[in-house]
């Protein structure tokens, strides 16, 4: 498999990899590492509230260092109104992201309950289409995409007709996630379900799910027909899959994953770049959750993950580094390399 690019609209990636829009998750920081690292063709910032972010009820803390960041970026919306979409992604152009994403697919109780909104939309293709075209009006030449998932249920299967409401409507690409909003991470992601979508729509389809190293990914756009794949959980562990990931889609020799020197030199310089961002102990506090993920598979990584997660300082996060992974010396590796 030789696959070099995507095109979205105007904009082509150099890389046919995206990594996932995850709340909490792909702030600022992240996003910089990530780049660093290589082969993400695109990378989007947490989902924000359209509405919220429009009527001043929300900081967008999300959008923090957007307009100076570098490009390619996304930005993921979610609303079921039409006004605040529109405005929101005329906001975003003045922003200069690269791409305006539309979330029909967040499995959240609170998303799909309480505002009606993510995938519960995915029961009503012709609301899709409505909030898409508003997207669109608002976006002008800045291409707007939208992210579902199979249906709203195992037994209400819509991503076909959605997706072809997307793209009626301006959509300029369709994400999809191969499972249905009620169905949980250990049920395997419908490949041949994804594939439909492909055989339906005439704009490129991105495979969303189970992706979590090279090989997965080659068999993914093997078996689904797509024109790219997004990452989500498995770049929280592992950002340089993305690297991994590119090689394997250009036919090259698939890059090592980086020592455990090196993984742990990342480590600690995440860990600096949060707290440089946020200060200390907020900025420890807030790399627990990103240090949890980091070292999988490792000799003593669940002991790591039981005490990092109660770290309360920059003091004490280092501390426990040490202790748990001793002699290295993080001065020498260069994640980055």
């Amino acid at each position: 498999m030789a696959t070099n690019r995507l095109s979205i609209g105007n904009f082509e990636l150099e890389n046919p990899v995206l990594a996932a829009p995850i709340a909490g998750f792909t702030d600022l920081v992240f996003r910089g590492l990530v780049r660093e690292l290589g082969g993400c063709g695109l990378i989007y910032t947490e989902m924000v509230s359209a509405g919220g972010w429009i009527d001043g009820r929300i900081e967008p803390r999300r959008l923090a260092g957007v307009a100076d960041e570098p490009k390619p970026l996304g930005v993921q919306l979610w609303d079921r109104a039409e006004a605040p979409l529109e405005e929101a992604a005329r906001r975003l152009v003045d922003l200069d992201v690269t791409v305006v994403d539309l979330n029909f697919g967040c499995p959240k109780r609170r998303i799909m309950g309480k505002h009606a909104a993510g995938a519960q939309l995915l029961r009503d293709p012709s609301t899709v289409g409505r909030l898409v075209a508003a997207t669109v009006r608002g976006a002008g030449k800045t291409p707007v995409t939208a992210k579902i998932r199979l249906g709203p249920s195992v037994k209400n299967r819509t991503a076909v007709e959605v997706a072809r409401a997307a793209e009626d409507n301006g959509a300029r690409a369709v994400t999809v996630h191969g499972r249905t909003a009620d169905e949980s991470y250990g049920i395997p992601c419908r490949r041949e379900q994804i594939a439909e979508v492909v055989d339906a729509v005439d704009v490129p389809v991105i495979a969303n799910g189970d992706i979590a190293d090279a090989a997965s990914a080659v068999e993914t756009m093997r078996e689904t027909g797509a024109a790219g794949v997004m990452v989500a959980r498995a770049a929280l562990q592992r950002p340089w899959v993305f690297s991994q990931i590119a090689a394997a889609l250009r036919g090259e020799a698939i890059p090592e994953s980086p020592s455990l020197e090196v993984q742990r030199a990342l480590l600690l310089r995440h860990h600096a770049l949060v707290v440089d961002r946020y200060g200390d102990p907020h900025g420890t506090v807030l790399m627990r959750k990103f240090a949890c993920r980091y070292l999988g598979g490792t000799p003593g990584a669940r002991s790591f993950r039981e005490h990092i997660c109660k770290a309360e300082d920059t003091a004490d996060f280092r501390r426990i580094v040490e202790n748990h992974f001793p002699g290295t010396d993080d001065s020498r590796a260069d994640p980055a390399a």
